[in-house]
């Protein structure tokens, strides 16, 4: 996914919106584990508690290569995501660099998700993600 892709400038605005205009790091590491944990409350039911957690640590993986501090988020653990340990990584960085590896990490979930899946489904499942990040309720799913 391009860092100028419609979803792309989705999640960097979104995750502004949500940590707070001159949002420091420890303020965007909140924001970002929020965010982490509401992928995960929107996909766990669908793809199990493994396969969130297996995207979160290929995500983490790869965004790694650029951010070496990254590393240190990434547990041994195969079967959880470690978000104490990537808010600890990111809170020890500028805000700027926090807000951008954040964002990065999220993004790279996004394309792992939608390649698996396709982008029409990848976009129903975290609709009720993009609904919290607009600050409105989640939206109803009315298709039946």
């Amino acid at each position: 996914m391009s860092m100028d892709s419609p979803e792309a400038r989705k999640i960097a605005a979104s995750l502004a919106q949500r940590a707070g205009a001159r949002a420091n790091a420890a303020q965007v590491a909140d924001a970002t584990v929020a965010v982490w944990r509401d992928v995960d409350a929107a996909l766990n039911s669908v793809i199990g508690v493994r396969g969130v957690a297996a995207l979160y640590r290929r995500s983490l993986f790869l965004q790694r290569l650029a951010c070496p501090w990254l590393a240190t988020a990434l547990t041994t653990s195969a079967t959880t995501m470690d978000l104490a340990a990537l808010k600890a990584a990111l809170a020890q960085q500028d805000s700027a660099v926090a807000a951008a590896v954040g964002g990065a990490t999220l993004q790279t979930f996004y394309e792992l998700l939608t390649n698996l899946v396709g982008p029409s489904l990848t976009e129903r499942l975290l609709r009720t993600v993009w609904a919290t990040f607009s600050g409105g309720s989640p939206a109803k799913d009315t298709s039946t």
